[in-house]
């Protein structure tokens, strides 16, 4: 099945599920669907390869409007990870569905009835799974309880297959703007968390992002929920 078949397949049952909750699509490497609604922005994807059979696809991804607009205050031409491909659609991801295990992830899709079993899957998904950890997750003091849960186990907010927050080092950002705006009680428990990585001597690039943060967007930040 050459590639623009399994694409036209795929979104002929995708965009009419998503489409009529509202959804909004954009094109780039793929198909995007995202939903802003009440600050938040949910966001899916499907990706389809010229070279491989297989379909690219991400798990629930939300974006919480008032972490990103305030972590953009740090960034600029130089800022070590760029933004994410919706940057002036939508703002870049708060939260992943890191522990999400793909049951398709690099399997070859090459027929209808292969297409079929997919978007069933990848529909189920979204209206399963996926739709619990979105409702679950727009509300702002379960991502930071999840957070200490992951720190608390050993591992960072970001961690591989098991972490919550989207992004590398700037993870880090957002989980200490999440911390302030929830009133935190633990809030300079997490910088002293974070310092010690900033400071380590290994992410110079990341310090004076870091610093910026501390000095000119944490104080500003007005508490939004008390956990």
């Amino acid at each position: 099945m050459e590639r623009a078949e399994r694409q036209r397949l795929t979104l002929e049952r995708i965009d009419p599920v998503l489409k009529a909750k509202g959804y909004k699509t954009r094109k780039a490497d793929g198909m995007w669907y995202y939903l802003p609604q009440d600050g938040i922005t949910v966001t899916w994807s499907l990706g389809f390869q010229k070279k491989y059979s297989f379909i690219n696809f991400r798990a629930a991804r939300i974006t919480h409007d008032e972490v990103e607009l305030l972590l953009q205050r740090v960034a600029d031409e130089d800022y070590p990870f760029p933004w994410d491909i919706h940057r002036g659609t939508i703002l870049t991801t708060t939260v992943r569905h890191h522990s999400f295990i793909p049951k398709y992830h690099l399997v070859a899709i090459d027929t209808e009835e292969e297409v079929e079993e997919f978007c069933d899957w990848y529909l189920g998904y979204i209206n399963g799974e996926g739709a619990d950890f979105v409702q679950y997750y727009s509300y702002l003091p379960n991502v930071l309880k999840r957070m200490d849960e992951l720190v608390e186990a050993g591992f960072t907010w970001q961690y591989p297959d098991k972490g919550i927050l989207s992004g590398t080092l700037d993870a880090r950002f957002r989980g200490l703007i999440i911390s302030k705006l929830c009133n935190d009680p633990n809030f300079e428990r997490k910088i002293a968390w974070c310092d010690e990585r900033f400071y380590d001597g290994t992410n110079d690039k990341w310090l004076p992002y870091y610093e910026k943060l501390k000095a000119e967007v944490l104080p500003t930040i007005e508490p939004q929920y008390n956990i």
